[in-house]
């Protein structure tokens, strides 16, 4: 395994790509089972290893001060309030805000997100502070079980759903979760378990050898690919974002990934941040483009096609932003130098 160098910051990039393909279905129109087995088992691994990395780099110097949360909560809040601006006017075009009420707009904002992939910021958010409530009020085994406990309700509130549904006590409990959240995939039952997870690499003595990892991560991926088959199969999924295969997956992947000599790289970080963030808005642009120039057939009805194009012109138009951004902050630091 010593040819392999991605490191976490390269992987961000790759995790992100793999996240525009859930919102486009890259092989649903060559093969049904392909499609699924790519786009809801494989491509799942994308949001987990975010959450993994914020517990790896950030929950440590919380836990040491918890201003140190405080200021990575006012930076994931100031993100999403751009967010919410940006992708604003889609909603209001869409009709998403007509006739809200005051108790779903706060829904939306806190829990949902306010598009479809807005949902991350709130979970972050909220799944960063039960972690910290857990380790820091609660013993190690008190708050591992309890992180547990939260993951296993959401995996039957949203895989397994057909499932929960046969009892009528869970059922009703289930009911009761749903008026808060569209989903149980949020910051309360699916966040914790890899923030938590990703925290644990840091006191993680001694590390199991990357080419046992790398057969490992395989063997879970191919239980986790079973799993959703199975799942599928019964109709008992309410959303195919929680899988129990995906802990031992999400594990023995970051397992590889934090023995690798990692590079400081906040340009790849920022330009990963970006992929998430505008790829719904290259999905709008490449359909309105393929409209015009009546190429619907190939750019759009073609899935594959269709993701290649919204993957590369999201990461062409991040890199570029990045680089726009980086020169702007270089001639601004030039100038207060100069000045000083």
């Amino acid at each position: 395994m010593k040819a392999l160098k991605i490191s976490i910051d390269k992987f961000r990039i790759i995790a992100a790509i793999l996240i525009i393909a859930i919102h486009i279905f890259p092989f649903a129109s060559i093969n049904e089972t392909v499609d699924f087995v790519f786009t809801h088992v494989i491509c799942r691994i994308g949001v987990p290893f975010f959450f993994m990395v914020t517990g790896y780099f950030v929950l440590p110097k919380a836990i040491e001060d918890k201003n140190k949360l405080i200021k990575y909560t006012l930076k994931i809040i100031k993100i999403y309030a751009i967010c919410i601006l940006i992708y604003l006017p889609i909603n209001l075009y869409a009709g998403q805000l007509n006739n809200i009420t005051i108790i779903e707009a706060i829904k939306n904002i806190c829990i949902n997100g306010t598009f479809y992939h807005l949902w991350y910021f709130p979970a972050v958010i909220l799944g960063i502070w039960v972690t910290y409530f857990f380790i820091k009020h609660l013993n190690k085994t008190s708050s591992i079980i309890s992180i547990v406990i939260l993951y296993i309700i959401g995996i039957f509130g949203d895989s397994y759903f057909g499932i929960s549904k046969q009892s009528i006590i869970i059922s009703k409990t289930y009911d009761a979760i749903f008026m808060i959240a569209d989903y149980t995939r949020n910051g309360l039952f699916f966040a914790p378990i890899f923030i938590s997870l990703g925290y644990s690499f840091n006191n993680m003595k001694n590390k199991i050898s990357q080419n046992k990892s790398a057969i490992f991560a395989i063997i879970s991926m191919f239980f986790m690919i079973f799993e959703g088959i199975i799942l599928k199969h019964f109709n008992l999924q309410k959303h195919d974002s929680m899988y129990f295969m995906l802990v031992p997956t999400m594990f023995f992947i970051f397992n590889i990934l934090v023995q690798i000599n990692n590079e400081n790289n906040k340009k790849l970080r920022n330009i990963a941040t970006i992929i998430y963030i505008m790829h719904p808005m290259f999905i709008i642009f490449i359909r309105g483009a393929a409209k015009v120039i009546s190429l619907e057939n190939i750019m759009i009805n073609n899935s594959l096609i269709n993701y290649i194009l919204v993957a590369t012109s999201t990461l062409i138009f991040s890199i570029l932003f990045e680089n726009i951004k980086e020169k702007i902050v270089k001639k601004k630091n030039h100038k207060i130098e100069k000045v000083m």
